[in-house]
């Protein structure tokens, strides 16, 4: 293992020496001589000062033997050496405490490491449940991040570019809203969030050195962590939306926890979005900026990548589409500008990789009939859609959100919304010839197609936005009839 004259002073910070060290002083050094020579610490005796040299960089010594300190230097290039090759083998065993407790002699302060999930994989031992902070002592206690801390990480975001892909990040505790100055860093494996590395500056500043173990670190465990994430049989390192986006199946305790990390809640209204970037970007490799711009830009929004495309995952109760595009607006340059698709709203996210797969045929579609637009609607390409899949979980997520709401609310609390469109739009939205066939007042039709206008989102009014009413009422009839009023459409398997 190659060290940098950082690496160096840091392990000998306990003697009190000089420092004149660059802060991109590189990590080529594999000895200490005598002699100057290629690659190697240079330590020599000037007057009652012993100095360790490499370039022009150096650091001074008063008042200590010359052959203590020169065996002292030798020394922590095998402790490195012993040091890379006790993580390999702990890397193999999966054993990330004691990763943690042996990369505490390098960093000498608090460090901790998280999954992609914000469960804590370990913590070094050297410090008890409450010598640190209250994160620290929670995390201790619990295994996984605090709701409040991860609220307070997020307002960081506009400050520190926290998602930034395998980088160390300094987070100041005058900038940032946390108790020691922080080296963190976000663990990624082919696109992959797989966790963060946190190291609290307790004992001491931080410097160059620190910062150059830990990038080492991260290259030896981050595959570890991938393997860990998708190894994982019960799924708890794994991201739940991940897994949700990919058609697997998740426990409801680990979905919840991670909704509760964004304040979203299980009947809350979500939609997603889909943005296809240009060629350049993805050459360039500027998606990860794009991603991170839009976290800064955004409220409580999931942002992740799969394949090469940006999925963005929001709570209506804190975005919207509209804001969303002018968030993608303000980061995408016009000149070569990306498209981008959108779900129906869902409620609830069990049924996410149905809601994906409309994004993606939003754009699809989209460009077929529109190649000169860049902001694609699943609604404006439904019908399209509902022609060309016939299992029913699937049409059942693609059906008009206002009809399936109107169902809702008719199985809820009787309300009779859904028969009366239906019967509105059988008789060709005549007010006369509807109150005829439902026996009813037109006075009070017309009360109650008010009533049913306020709750819905789209026009009836619209040639298209009505036949794809008809269509989803017609499905939602069929399917009533064939499977039962009472059948979960969600679970209709293909005959």
């Amino acid at each position: 293992m190659r060290l940098s004259m950082w690496m160096i002073a840091n392990r000998l910070n306990a003697l009190e020496p000089e420092v004149n060290i660059k802060d991109d002083s590189p990590m080529e050094l594999c000895g200490v001589r005598n002699i100057i020579a290629t690659n190697c610490a240079h330590i020599y005796r000037k007057k009652n000062d012993i100095y360790i040299q490499y370039g022009d960089d150096y650091i001074r010594f008063h008042d200590i033997e010359y052959d203590y300190l020169f065996n002292l230097v030798q020394g922590i290039f095998e402790f490195y050496n012993d040091w890379s090759d006790t993580l390999q083998q702990l890397v193999y065993d999966m054993n990330f405490q004691k990763i943690m407790d042996e990369c505490w002699a390098f960093v000498g302060n608090p460090i901790l490491l998280m999954d992609g999930n914000n469960r804590c994989l370990g913590m070094c031992s050297q410090y008890m449940e409450d010598e640190v902070d209250e994160e620290w002592a929670y995390v201790s206690k619990n295994r996984v991040s605090s709701l409040e801390f991860i609220k307070r990480m997020r307002r960081s975001y506009s400050v520190v570019d926290m998602y930034r892909k395998n980088r160390i990040q300094l987070l100041l505790k005058e900038n940032v809203d946390v108790y020691y100055d922080t080296l963190t860093a976000a663990i990624y494996y082919r696109n992959c969030y797989c966790g963060r590395l946190n190291v609290l500056g307790k004992e001491r500043s931080f410097n160059m050195g620190d910062i150059q173990v830990l990038e080492y670190l991260l290259k030896i465990i981050t595959p570890a962590l991938y393997l860990l994430q998708n190894n994982d049989s019960r799924r708890l390192n794994r991201s739940a939306f991940l897994e949700l986006l990919s058609g697997n199946s998740i426990t409801k305790e680990l979905l919840q926890e991670q909704m509760d990390y964004l304040e979203w809640g299980p009947t809350d209204i979500y939609q997603l979005c889909v943005l296809k970037l240009p060629e350049s970007y993805i050459q360039e490799g500027s998606r990860e900026l794009v991603e991170n711009l839009i976290r800064r830009y955004t409220i409580n929004v999931y942002v992740t990548s799969v394949s090469e495309d940006v999925v963005i995952l929001f709570n209506l109760k804190f975005m919207d589409k509209k804001m969303i595009s002018e968030a993608l607006d303000s980061i995408i340059s016009h000149k070569e500008p990306g498209v981008w698709g959108f779900s129906n709203p869902m409620c609830g996210l069990e049924n996410l990789q149905y809601y994906f797969e409309q994004a993606m045929s939003a754009i699809s579609y989209g460009q077929l009939f529109k190649p000169n637009e860049r902001y694609y609607y699943f609604n404006d390409y439904a019908l399209y859609y509902l022609l060309e899949n016939n299992d029913v979980p699937r049409l059942y997520c693609a059906m008009n959100s206002d009809i399936k709401f109107l169902e809702e609310q008719d199985r809820a609390y009787g309300k009779g919304y859904l028969p009366l469109l239906k019967a509105f739009f059988d008789n060709e939205c005549s007010l006369v010839n509807t109150a005829k066939a439902t026996f009813m007042h037109r006075n009070t039709l017309v009360y109650r197609l008010g009533k049913i206008a306020e709750l819905m989102h789209y026009d009836w009014h619209n040639t298209y936005d009505r036949d794809y009413m008809k269509q989803s009422i017609l499905l939602l009839d069929f399917y009533r009839k064939k499977y039962g009023e009472d059948a979960d459409l969600m679970k209709i398997k293909p005959d």
